[in-house]
């Protein structure tokens, strides 16, 4: 029979191993924590227990050694949060849709805000557009956006890819319906082609033209 300081001895923890721990008790999945040689922490999914002792020793040696730790380990992930703020400040600058794009920028920011930006997928952002059930320009609007903060962010070496490059671009049919003066609104199908245009006609004839032309800038300069 086993005495009682055995039995106390037997039933004692294993000591933990230090940089290595179960985030949730019981799941089996293990991680693993360490300082670099800045003093900046890093944390890492791996595994068994076995797995993730084996990984931590490997990373203090590299840290000793003083190797070039992979990429994806010597900077923290981007979130979209900051990459939106630089696309708000440039539009603040550069569109003079700004307001618009502030109301938008909101709408994504509930979307992504604590994402990392490389992680949004185009399929993701597509879904969330369709289940919106905007109006094709309105989803055009929130693409472009989208777009402008991922170029953005390529160009200041944040991200390396736009994920809303690739997401269909809606075709729109927003004609607008505009309106004559009755006095010519109301005349006979044959007037205009025996009097001279009118002054009122012409007028509006250039405002319809001018609008057109404003619509189609703005799109250009949103896509």
């Amino acid at each position: 029979m086993k005495s009682a300081a055995y039995l106390q001895v037997e039933t004692k923890k294993r000591p933990r191993t230090r940089g290595v721990y179960e985030r949730t008790a019981g799941s089996g999945v293990w991680w693993i924590h360490w300082y670099d040689a800045q003093g900046r922490r890093h944390r890492e999914k791996v595994g068994t227990k076995g797995a993730a002792i084996d990984l931590y020793r490997k990373r203090k040696t590299q840290v000793l050694e003083g190797r070039k730790l992979p990429e994806r380990l010597r900077r923290a992930p981007v979130q979209f949060r900051e990459i939106a703020q630089v696309a708000l400040q440039y539009s603040s600058l550069h569109k003079r849709s700004f307001r618009d794009d502030r109301c938008r920028m909101a709408k994504l920011l509930q979307w992504f805000s604590d994402r990392a930006a490389e992680s949004i997928t185009a399929q993701e952002i597509e879904e969330l557009l369709n289940n919106e059930r905007w109006r094709p320009a309105t989803t055009n609007r929130y693409r472009s956006l989208l777009s402008l903060v991922y170029r953005l962010a390529i160009r200041d070496g944040k991200v390396k890819d736009n994920p809303a490059r690739l997401v269909r671009h809606r075709p729109e049919l927003n004609g607008r319906v505009r309106f004559l003066p009755e006095n010519i609104a109301y005349q006979p199908a044959g007037y205009f082609r025996k009097r001279p245009a009118e002054p009122a006609l012409v007028i509006a004839a250039v405002e319809a033209i001018a609008a057109v032309a404003i619509d189609v800038r703005d799109h250009r300069r949103n896509v």
